[in-house]
């Protein structure tokens, strides 16, 4: 059964939890989009109910309406990290503390004019510490956002392309002008130092572009109000719940019969759980089945609903609803697929090899009776 889920009531900490999993531009922006929306139809929520989010995106609301200072949502924001509480309290602690610095703004090796007693202090070498890495974020946060924005020219050139009244000479040069940027970028991707960059900045292109699809992938951007914040205390034992709103909707139009539903949820397990970043993976389940099934799926491909012009960029966790349905048809129309009771058994198989590794779930499909 297909559901839309509404978070009504949640916490912060759980908020928190998520903030810190996900790009913090995607998160502002989704959250002005809904003020905006609770403003049109006159949804407030009390003070005390507020959650953090919200009281950010008011803020830059208000900061925008006003001199327009401060950060505004679609700027660059630090990803949320644990020792940022810890910084601004040692902040804090030391804030009548001087520290010098030297004419081009880095501090000195020697802090000679701190007090002895502070220097000795260990929670001021952690301050110190936290500092550089705060600037070190700051400085990977700025190159991300940098490649992220390379990235949106490419997508928008993408899309210019892929537009059905573009003429031929000029989708042919934006094709080639599209190639040419992917190829610098890459080169970019390559020269970084360590993996952790790189990561991240494909992390947070994969948030951006599961936003921008139309509609949204994640349901939490469906919202139409924030939830309203509650806290641990008022449940017992204390801990942070969250209340969600479920109505069940009409799977429309994206129907499956029985069979195909059965299909349906075999071939979407395996894809989630057994491994590999894209759909190359169908070849594990049927050799053959990546280029005989994807290529009968054009969503995969189109950038306007969500796709990659080469399926081998798409990740799994990118994959819409439509694709999803689509895949499960081209598998279902495919003469050589494997039948039903070959598919379990190679599912099996692949699962007992994955956990001999270690590295993923034992079993990708469920039980079978013997109806």
């Amino acid at each position: 059964m297909t559901c839309q889920i509404e978070e009504v009531v949640g916490s912060d900490e759980s908020v928190s939890a998520k903030q810190k999993k996900r790009d913090q531009v995607v998160e502002l922006d989704s959250g002005h989009r809904v003020a905006k929306l609770m403003q049109q139809s006159g949804i407030t929520v009390p003070a005390t109910r507020e959650t953090e989010l919200h009281k950010e995106v008011k803020e830059a609301i208000a900061q925008m309406e006003g001199n327009g200072v401060g950060r505004k949502p679609g700027q660059t924001a630090i990803r949320a990290r644990g020792w940022h509480e810890e910084l601004e309290e040692l902040k804090e602690r030391f804030k009548d503390v001087e520290l010098p610095r030297s004419k081009d703004g880095r501090r000195r090796k020697m802090l000679s004019n701190v007090p002895s007693e502070i220097l000795q202090d260990p929670k001021f070498a952690r301050f110190l510490e936290l500092e550089r890495n705060l600037k070190h974020v700051r400085k990977r946060t700025g190159l991300i956002e940098e490649l992220l924005q390379e990235q949106a020219r490419i997508d928008a050139l993408d899309l210019e392309a892929h537009a059905p009244d573009i003429p031929e000479p000029q989708r042919t040069a934006t094709l080639a002008k599209i190639e040419q940027k992917k190829t610098a970028l890459q080169e970019r991707l390559d020269n970084l130092k360590g993996h952790s960059t790189r990561d991240e900045f494909e992390f947070f292109k994969n948030d951006r572009k599961a936003y921008a699809t139309n509609p949204p992938l994640l349901m939490w951007d469906h919202r139409n109000a924030e939830p309203m914040k509650a806290y641990k205390e008022e449940f017992y034992p204390e801990k942070p719940l969250c209340l969600l709103d479920i109505q069940p909707r009409h799977p429309l139009p994206y129907a499956l019969t029985g069979a195909e539903l059965l299909f349906f949820r075999m071939l979407t397990t395996t894809i989630w759980q057994n491994g590999g970043d894209n759909l190359t993976v169908l070849d594990r389940i049927a050799p053959g089945a990546f280029d005989a099934v994807t290529s009968k799926v054009p969503s995969l491909t189109d950038p306007r609903r969500g796709g990659e012009r080469d399926i081998r960029d798409l990740p799994i966790r990118r994959l819409t609803p439509e694709m999803a349905y689509g895949l499960t048809k081209a598998w279902l129309d495919w003469p050589f697929r494997p039948n039903l009771g070959d598919l379990i058994h190679r599912g099996s198989l692949i699962n007992d090899a994955a956990s001999d590794g270690g590295s993923m779930p034992r079993r990708a499909f469920p039980r079978m009776g013997n109806g």
